[in-house]
């Protein structure tokens, strides 16, 4: 048992989510220190070091960074996408841009927290078919961090202590666990994630994972899929697609009949409605591919719905698994603390922070930490450590603390 010294380092916890629309951190000074939301747009370029030289960041740009690992450099977030043409690289493996996007976000951090010297504990979440790529980001973190990141405010070192991978959703899952206590253990819950690039479902059953299939179907096949049946010379890369999509499905057209590329009024006004008549087939289009894919991988008896697309087509799958007779359960019953979410992310912040108190919670416990207050007034319940127990088969790191060396840097 590792017991806290106040003479020790300040110790930096950071839970990650790393998503294809948005990269999403949970930050915060352990262990009393209130956890902050900190979030990067997904866009990244890598470049030469002499397209670094004079690029300034703002002190007060949350959106935007640049870092330098060994010889590589990247430029992330805004400043990628404006000057360098930089891409949310949806068609590649998040492994692929981890480590810059991981490195990036830590300066964030420290910057946030005014930090230049801290040891920190990092708890990444890894689609199921990614997460052995965890041990290879923990090595390469670490390495960069000791021999210290370029960053915009100059060289960045700081101690890795521990690098924790868990796959994205068993945040959700391990609260919906706890809510349904013993009576998990017979039943099989479907747990079904619509985020930007992919949907991923997970089948667990009497407690245990029995299947993790993802495909394609994530907000950007129904954007190309607008883009293709609208025909009208939008690009499926402009940044205002998207919100503009959501908000018509909310019933707000404004930012749909911005799209229009036309000059005369009647003319933006056909296009309005030719965007709303696709959106409405692209839906269903969606919904139905959608569907199709999860019948044919298992039955189950409840399902949770989480991520961001998940939300575009709320009434539809909620229709349907109603006529099934499976109960819908959104979010895995998450509830987001008001004052936690300053980033208006919603919902989409159920995944990263029950996975942050599942993390601070397993520091406590390594650390013999007594604690006398929730991390934020509205503070949702913490899993039962049983049920963690038996969720332990749907991670890909048996013993997270393998790792941890107190006493040494590095891994």
């Amino acid at each position: 048992m590792t017991a806290l010294n106040q003479s020790d380092p300040i110790k930096l916890v950071l839970t990650c989510d790393l998503g294809a629309s948005v990269n999403k951190v949970l930050a915060q000074i352990y262990p009393d220190g209130v956890p902050q939301v900190i979030t990067l747009s997904p866009e990244v370029a890598d470049v030469e070091k002499e397209s670094v030289k004079g690029l300034s960041v703002e002190t007060s740009a949350q959106n935007a960074a640049w870092v330098g690992i060994s010889s590589e450099y990247y430029v992330l977030g805004s400043l990628a996408k404006s000057i360098f043409a930089g891409t949310s690289a949806i068609r590649d493996l998040k492994y692929q841009y981890a480590l810059p996007k991981l490195a990036a976000l830590v300066w964030l951090a420290c910057r946030h927290f005014n930090l230049h010297q801290a040891d920190i504990f990092v708890h990444l979440l890894l689609p199921s078919g990614e997460s052995k790529d965890g041990e290879r980001l923990a090595k390469q973190l670490s390495a960069a961090l000791k021999q210290g990141i370029i960053t915009p405010t100059g060289r960045l070192k700081l101690r890795q202590r521990n690098f924790y991978v868990s796959n994205e959703g068993s945040g959700i899952l391990s609260y919906r666990c706890h809510t349904l206590g013993d009576a998990h253990c017979s039943q099989s819950i479907g747990m079904l994630m619509l985020g930007y690039r992919n949907a991923s479902f997970t089948l667990i059953e009497k407690g245990n994972q029995s299947k993790a299939e993802s495909t394609d179907l994530g907000m950007n096949w129904l954007v190309e899929r607008f883009v293709s049946h609208t025909a009208v010379g939008l690009s499926k890369d402009d940044s205002r697609l998207t919100s503009a999509l959501v908000l018509a499905a909310a019933g707000e057209f404004d930012a749909l009949r911005s799209l229009s590329r036309k000059t005369k009024v009647n003319e933006v006004e056909s296009d309005l409605t030719a965007f709303q008549e696709s959106l409405d087939l692209v839906r269903r289009e969606y919904c139905r591919a959608l569907l199709r894919w999860i019948r044919n991988i298992a039955v189950f008896d409840e399902v949770l719905i989480c991520g961001g697309t998940g939300e575009f087509v709320h009434k539809e799958l909620t229709e349907y698994f109603t006529q099934e007779q499976i109960p819908v359960v959104w979010n895995g019953g998450v509830k987001i603390p008001a004052n936690l979410d300053t980033k208006n992310l919603g919902n989409r912040l159920a995944d990263v922070w029950v996975s942050h108190l599942n993390h601070i919670e397993m520091l406590d416990t390594n650390f013999g930490y007594e604690r006398s207050s929730p991390l934020v007034p509205e503070q949702v319940p913490k899993p039962d450590p049983e049920i963690k127990k038996a969720l332990l088969d749907t991670r890909p790191n048996h013993d997270p603390w393998k790792n941890f060396l107190p006493m040494k840097e590095g891994i």
